[in-house]
């Protein structure tokens, strides 16, 4: 890759075998991961050669470039970013850096080559960025508050109150409406936008900063992992009837990471998309896979 790869994100269309990755210094790389369906192998392959990288970017501090070998995509951004997220439909995907600057953010448009900071300035550093899977609305998480911006109309819709100190990530359920938030002050805070714009319910089940929360696409479950090397699975049911509660019930610790000399442990996690398990990444060096 030429670099260090500090964040990898698979393109949500199971018909493209697509990966986005970022590495330094400065670029998102998008390529074919040639594994999987050759039928989707070879429509990704495609896709990626029709791909024109010679048009103009918005962001003149920009540039995409092809390998016509590989058709492999690489876009230079005007800083290091460390993290890569896509929409739902597989065609735009965010890039942002932990900085206060309007370069913290970059949204790219795959199949126009073209990329764009949407954001004159942002409300303090940025701790995460996720798309809406069915709006057309960008959540960018800060220290303290998460804000909801439509992108259609170039607006904030919102600003949501995380019950953190310091927030370190972010994650989102399937329709959009509930929004899971992990802090360096070891809180777990759950979100139901339908309700409030404040927590539902607050926890702290860690005894250090967590440092990732995932949510399954298929069960309730919800699971966040901390610097104290544990990983804590919820039973996290969304209600349907307006006069129940949610449910969210810590269900099991699972341990299987070290913590390091410098405090860190486990950094992110991830459930399977149709089974019950769960996979982890610590600064061991381990990958950890939970079954059930």
């Amino acid at each position: 890759m030429g670099g260090a790869v500090s964040s990898v994100a698979m393109c949500p269309v199971s018909s493209r075998t697509l990966v986005a990755a970022v590495v330094e210094p400065k670029k998102v790389v998008v390529m074919n991961t040639q594994c999987g369906d050759r039928h989707h192998i070879s429509i990704t392959a495609q896709f990626l050669s029709e791909l024109d990288t010679e048009q103009f970017s918005a962001e003149r501090s920009l540039s995409w470039k092809k390998d016509f070998k590989t058709c492999t995509i690489t876009i230079s951004l005007p800083n290091d970013a460390s993290r890569v997220v896509w929409h739902a439909k597989g065609d735009y995907f965010a890039t942002f850096a932990p900085i206060n600057s309007p370069n913290a953010i970059h949204i790219h448009q795959l199949s126009k080559c073209r990329s764009q900071a949407p954001f004159a300035k942002t409300k303090g550093t940025v701790a995460g960025v996720l798309f809406h899977p069915r709006e057309p609305l960008l959540f960018v998480a800060t220290h303290r508050h998460v804000r909801v911006y439509d992108l259609a109309k170039g607006q904030l819709k919102k600003k949501i109150i995380s019950g953190s100190r310091w927030l370190s990530c972010m994650q989102i359920d399937t329709h959009g409406e509930n929004v899971f938030l992990g802090g360096l002050d070891r809180t777990l805070s759950w979100i139901d936008l339908q309700m409030s714009s404040k927590p539902w319910r607050s926890v702290r089940h860690h005894s250090a900063a967590v440092r990732s929360v995932a949510y399954h696409l298929r069960y309730p479950l919800l699971a966040s992992v901390s610097d104290d090397s544990s990983a804590v699975v919820y039973y996290a049911k969304v209600s349907v009837d307006s006069f129940k509660e949610n449910e969210l019930i810590p269900v099991r610790r699972l341990r299987a990471h070290t913590t390091q000399p410098d405090n860190l442990s486990i950094l992110d996690a991830a459930f399977h998309p149709t089974q019950p398990w769960l996979v982890t990444a610590g600064a061991d060096g381990l990958i950890a896979l939970f079954t059930y």
